[in-house]
C-alpha cells in the first residue's frame, strides 16, 4: 500500500481526561506535557497522543491509552476541533459515509490499533497511520477488552427452556434458564470450549459446534421422536474485537 508522507507531531503522555475534552486539548496547546492531578496514575502514565496532517486542511489528533484508541479532528487553521466529524474509538470506530472522508480505525481492540484514512475521492489511494505506541510497561487493559467484546443472546430452545449464548474473546459459552421465571438450570450447568457438549443424561441435546471458529453455532434438539436438529448462530463480537 502506497503511504504519502504525513506530518507527525510529537507524541506526549497526557492526563486521560484531557483526551476526552478535545476543544479543552487544544486551547492548552498539543505539543505540551500535561501533570496528573485526580486521574489513575497508571492511565495518566500510559495515555500518548500525536497530531497528523490527513490534507485539505484537516488535522487528527490520536490517543492511545490502555482504554485503546481515540482519534478527534481539527482544522489546521486556527486548530479549531471539527465538531461534525465527532470522535472515532471502539465505540464507534469509522466515520460515516456522509462525512465526506474514510477514516477508520483498524484493531481498535489491539495493542497497536492504525487509522485507515482516504481524504480524496475517486481512485485516491489509502494511507495507514499508527497510533502512538505507550510508554514501557504499559499495555491494554485486557479485562476492559473482554468486557467491550462480550455479547449475550437469549434464544428459546424449546421445552421452557431458554439458552443464554455468549460470544468474548475467549470464545463461546452457554448457559440455561426456565423461560418463564428466568431462573438457572443449573443441573444443566455450562456449555463452553472445554465442555461444548451436554451429557446424554441431561434428557435435551446442545451442543457448541465450532467452540474455537469466529461462527459458532449452537446444534439443539430438546424433543424426542423424528424432531430434527435446530441450529442457532452465536451472536457476533463487535467489528474488531479479538478471538482468543
Amino acid at each position: 500500500m502506497r503511504r504519502r508522507a504525513l506530518r507527525t507531531g510529537l507524541a506526549v503522555a497526557v492526563l486521560a481526561g484531557s483526551a476526552l475534552a478535545p476543544t479543552a486539548a487544544f486551547a492548552a496547546g498539543s505539543h505540551s506535557a500535561r501533570t496528573a492531578s485526580s486521574a489513575d496514575p497508571s492511565t495518566a502514565r500510559c495515555t500518548v497522543v500525536k497530531e497528523d496532517s490527513l490534507g485539505a486542511g484537516t488535522g487528527i489528533r490520536m490517543t492511545m491509552s490502555p482504554q485503546g484508541p481515540s482519534v478527534t479532528f481539527f482544522d489546521e487553521g486556527d486548530r479549531s476541533p471539527i465538531t461534525r466529524l465527532g470522535t472515532l474509538d471502539r465505540s464507534r470506530p469509522a466515520l460515516p459515509q456522509s462525512a465526506g472522508i474514510e477514516e477508520e480505525i483498524l484493531s481498535p481492540y489491539g495493542s497497536a490499533p492504525q487509522l485507515l484514512t482516504k481524504t480524496q475521492g475517486g481512485a485516491a489511494q489509502y494511507d495507514l497511520v499508527a497510533f502512538p505506541r505507550m510508554p514501557k510497561g504499559c499495555s491494554v487493559d485486557k479485562a476492559l477488552v473482554i468486557e467491550q467484546c462480550t455479547v449475550v443472546k437469549r434464544q428459546d430452545i424449546g421445552a421452557g427452556t431458554e439458552a443464554r449464548m455468549t460470544t468474548s474473546p475467549n470464545g463461546p459459552s452457554v448457559e440455561f434458564y426456565d423461560w418463564a421465571d428466568s431462573s438457572r438450570i443449573t443441573r444443566l450447568g455450562t456449555l463452553d470450549r472445554a465442555h461444548p457438549k451436554l451429557p446424554d443424561s441431561a434428557g435435551i441435546y446442545e451442543e457448541i459446534e465450532g467452540p474455537e471458529s469466529w461462527t459458532p453455532r449452537l446444534k439443539s434438539k430438546t424433543e424426542g421422536g423424528s424432531i430434527g436438529y435446530v441450529f442457532f448462530d452465536f451472536p457476533k463480537m463487535p467489528k474488531g474485537c479479538p478471538l482468543h
